[in-house]
């Protein structure tokens, strides 16, 4: 069986995979837990390596997984320091 995390987005799911990342970036933004981080990063991850996207957009993708592996490296220090990062904005 193959790990869905693993396989690289054709272009009929691209745009599924976009949106789904814009989303998590949200969501991390009201709480910067390494899980959302993570995710972002392994979603930018496969879409830098999707042949569907423009190679000036996966030069992108591949960059901004970097910086989202920084920040969920970041995010899991605070975690192990006890910080709590509390955010009282409702979603919307």
């Amino acid at each position: 069986m193959t790990d869905p995390s693993s396989t690289i987005p054709d272009a009929s799911r691209a745009d599924a995979i976009i949106a789904g990342t814009l989303c998590l970036m949200s969501c991390y933004v009201q709480h910067p837990v390494p899980l959302y981080a993570e995710r972002v990063a392994g979603n930018l991850n496969r879409m830098a390596d999707c042949a569907a996207l423009t190679p000036e957009l996966r030069t992108i993708c591949r960059r901004l997984s970097e910086r989202w592996d920084a920040l969920q490296q970041a995010a899991g220090r605070r975690i192990e320091r006890g910080e709590c990062v509390r955010d009282d904005r409702a979603l919307h």
